[in-house]
């Protein structure tokens, strides 16, 4: 009889997002009545209760929960200074955004609150941002540099990336963006901005080791193409996989570059066009679409998903957390917002948040779905059954959450459920 040093028993569902339980009737693996036993990090099992044997150290009762795997969010701006409320407002009352923008509001006037702050200030705020995402149920984020703009700054804050990586639960990738925008000391000089970004900062966040994507902000009035390609292939010369900002608010052709350069995921792309999102497909480009900044600009333009699937596309959904265009950092809202506003359906949704998002991130072998040697990260779901999940989504519905085989977090509710109805 094999030894474990955990199970998980009285699963009542169990949403493996494996390909090798999945059939065309049951495209996310789902296995009811089920139980996972885990060693040190590792899954160990994952089936049917009926087909489990064994002892274990520790047991835990599921309690008939729902079980995912661990929630990912391949696409964060979680380290910043300051925050926009004021702007928000005029916003929302009609004045334009870039006319907040040219009077100081915008990107810039996060980077100088960045700037301002010391690293201290800057873990804790992000820290305190991890903790909600991870009552969510996210176990594993993307987190970007890009508000600093200078050298000294965008190291700041990947450091700030790294000691939280180190220090938090959830696993975090680190991704550096200092082609976010051009800062307003280059605002006149725009050729030596790309040239600070490949010749020194590239280099500079190389040698430390502190990140590994590169990203650009490749839109009308900020990175054209040419300097977009110029950026991410001398990043992909120094050894840095790359993501892309692509095609938000116009056609630039950026889901196009994405895939000349094998890209792992463009991102955004509202304003792409079927003829790049085919190429996109042809080379295997994530596209991570993020509706909750169509939601908080309020444009009611959305990512056109449907284009993407029938293109043959695999989509990926993250929240695109930033305190200018989606102060959203709620990964369970973002799934409704993609069924409601996108039509995306549950087996559509459910592995845009966990294993095609930890593969855009170039980390899923380890984890995103719940199978034999794979992390233990797991989401216990306190719902009557997986679509549920996607149905009422201003509820908290995180019961536990375990993180490499180890309990990160229990909701304080934990005795009032819901999953009998």
């Amino acid at each position: 009889m094999k030894n474990y040093d955990l199970v998980i028993s009285n699963i009542k569902t169990l949403v493996t997002c494996d390909g090798s339980q999945a059939s065309s009737d049951n495209p996310l693996g789902i296995i009811h009545n089920a139980a996972i036993a885990i060693n040190g990090e590792q899954i160990a099992f994952a089936g049917s209760a009926s087909e489990f044997s064994g002892k274990a150290k520790h047991t835990v009762s599921a309690r008939n929960a729902v079980v995912f795997p661990g929630l990912v969010d391949s696409h964060t701006h979680l380290v910043f200074g300051g925050s926009r409320e004021e702007e928000f407002a005029r916003r929302v009352s009609g004045v334009p955004y870039m006319q907040i923008a040219k009077e100081g509001g915008g990107i810039n006037y996060t980077v100088r609150k960045t700037r301002e702050s010391g690293e201290e200030e800057l873990y804790n705020r992000a820290y305190a941002w991890l903790d909600e995402m991870l009552a969510n149920g996210v176990t594993t984020i993307e987190a970007k540099s890009g508000y600093g703009l200078d050298t000294e700054t965008e190291l700041k804050q990947l450091r700030v990336i790294e000691r939280l990586n180190n220090n938090h639960p959830i696993e975090i990738v680190p991704t550096f963006l200092g082609a976010h925008e051009f800062p307003p000391e280059y605002k006149e000089k725009r050729e030596d901005y790309v040239n600070l970004v490949i010749d020194e900062m590239l280099p500079a966040v190389k040698q430390q080791g502190i990140a590994k994507f590169c990203d650009v902000f490749c839109e009308e009035g900020v990175f054209t193409i040419e300097q977009s390609r110029r950026i991410l292939q001398a990043a992909k010369d120094l050894g840095f996989k790359i993501r892309f900002h692509a095609d938000e608010f116009v056609d630039t052709s950026g889901a196009a570059l994405a895939a000349e350069l094998e890209a792992k995921s463009a991102d955004h792309l509202m304003a792409a066009s079927i003829e790049n999102i085919k190429k996109m497909a042809s080379k295997n480009v994530y596209a991570a679409l993020l509706p909750g900044t169509s939601y908080f600009l309020g444009n009611g333009k959305y990512a056109e998903a449907r284009q993407f699937i029938e293109a043959g596309a695999k989509t990926v959904l993250a929240t695109d957390f930033n305190p200018g265009s989606s102060v959203i950092c709620n990964l369970p809202f973002i799934a409704n917002l993609a069924a409601t506003q996108m039509k995306m359906t549950f087996e559509e949704i459910i592995p845009s948040i966990t294993i095609n998002a930890a593969d855009s991130l170039s980390i899923g072998e380890q984890t995103g779905n719940i199978a034999k040697g794979k992390q233990a990260d797991l989401l216990l779901l306190d719902m009557p059954k997986p679509e549920y999940f996607i149905y009422h989504a201003a509820r908290n519905h995180t019961q536990m959450v375990f993180k490499k085989g180890k309990l990160v977090f229990e909701n304080p509710r934990k005795d009032v459920f819901l999953n009998s109805l």
